[in-house]
């Protein structure tokens, strides 16, 4: 078997226990089940790797071949690891799992920022409130209205120009137009990713309510996953395989 190949399970393999360890800091609230995972190789695939020697184990993965098992380890040691197993091919690991696991992790820095900009935005209205301290309530009220369509939506505020509108008001001006709809300021170098989100107090969701939603998530994908028959369709991996 090729070098590519051998590699390729290896970086495979690394990659499966550092999801592994990311896994282990996120036990599910109820029951302080850790999700794990291990790599698996069909029975019939002694018989057919050679047709995947010259590629990496992608390739294995896209074939059914080899498969990632899931399974959970609970705080008191027990795990239903070899009696009840989910299976995920390598594209729903590299796809989903891993990604989801990495969020976790780097979710609190992104709170962080949004938390940040949150707290840019209420300065700004505060500095807004200031100056219209004398307007009457309606005039306020007008403020927070979409300067299009005149609903008290969420707005978002262009980076360039600071015009703020409606997230649905913009989606169908940018589809026809790249200016501002105010100033004509060019939009055409903004993404969807540049733009601010006019937030108050109640829009700002605190880190561990979303990382409790991210995982419960994480959990319902994984037990969606078709479970395996253990002893009759896949073999445990052997990493001395050649």
């Amino acid at each position: 078997m090729r070098k590519s190949f051998k590699d390729s399970l290896k970086v495979l393999e690394a990659d499966i226990q550092h999801a592994n360890t990311l896994a282990l800091d996120f036990p599910r609230e109820y029951d302080g089940a850790c999700l794990q995972m291990r790599m698996s190789y069909s029975p019939v695939a002694f018989l057919f790797l050679f047709l995947v020697q010259w590629t990496d184990c992608r390739l294995a993965g896209t074939l059914g071949l080899l498969r990632i098992l899931i399974y959970k380890v609970y705080s008191d040691g027990k795990t239903t690891m070899m009696t009840h197993e989910m299976k995920a091919s390598v594209r729903e690991f590299y796809g989903v799992i891993l990604p989801s696991l990495q969020q976790l992790t780097k979710g609190i820095t992104d709170m962080e920022d949004k938390k940040k900009n949150a707290v840019c935005m209420e300065r700004r209205r505060r500095r807004d409130d200031y100056e219209k301290l004398y307007f009457s309530e309606i005039e306020t009220e007008k403020e927070d209205e979409c300067g299009i369509c005149i609903e008290l939506n969420s707005k978002i505020v262009l980076p360039n120009c600071s015009h703020a509108m409606c997230m649905k008001c913009y989606r169908q001006w940018h589809s026809r137009s790249q200016s501002c709809p105010f100033c004509r300021d060019s939009l055409k170098r903004v993404n969807s990713a540049d733009l601010w989100i006019y937030t108050d107090n109640n829009d700002i969701v605190d880190m561990a309510t979303v990382s409790k939603e991210n995982l419960s998530r994480l959990f319902i994908y994984v037990d969606k996953l078709p479970l395996v028959v253990q002893h009759t369709i896949y073999d445990a991996y052997d990493s001395h395989i050649k």
